[in-house]
């Protein structure tokens, strides 16, 4: 199938998805092969249409074959940074170092006066084996998870009432 048979297509009534399944591609492959032929759905004519001054090189391509920006379509064709939305950074920040950070951070001097408190088995399970697992004392995992927990609902530390 080649570009222009998929302009058609998509233009006659045909769904992305019956599209790429016609030319043998998934759905995200063929809206980056349209993107790279300088191929835009255009909101106003509610149809696909081409934005380049050169139809019969750009759309005479096979949807199959590798589908590269050419010189002539460059012009017309959005820059891969518009396309693709932000990473967010401190998404793939390191959070197992950031806790064990935390961890190291804990004064287990204060940790001297023994509170009782009542967890799920399953939560205590997972305190227990993460404990284990990153050979944390267990008593200073649960303040470091406790204090998380009170800033992410921004809730502040109280002093000792007396």
């Amino acid at each position: 199938m080649k570009l222009i048979e998929a302009l058609e297509q998509l233009n006659n009534g045909k769904s992305f998805a019956e599209v790429a399944a016609m030319a043998g591609i998934n759905e995200k492959n063929l809206e980056r092969k349209l993107a790279n032929a300088a191929i835009e759905f255009d909101q106003e004519e509610n149809e696909y249409k081409y934005k380049g001054i050169a139809p019969e090189e750009s759309l005479s391509r096979d949807v199959k074959s590798r589908i590269v920006v050419l010189l002539v379509d460059k012009p017309f064709v959005k820059k891969k940074q518009e396309n693709r939305t932000p990473i967010n950074v401190e998404e793939n920040f390191d959070l197992e170092y950031k806790m064990f950070k935390d961890y190291l951070k804990v004064d287990h001097s204060l940790l001297k006066e023994k509170k009782t408190f009542f967890l799920t088995e399953e939560m205590y399970n997972t305190i227990k084996n993460l404990s284990v697992e990153k050979s944390f004392k267990i008593n200073a995992l649960v303040n470091v998870l406790l204090e998380r927990g009170l800033e992410y609902y921004k809730v502040d530390l109280k002093e000792k009432d007396g």
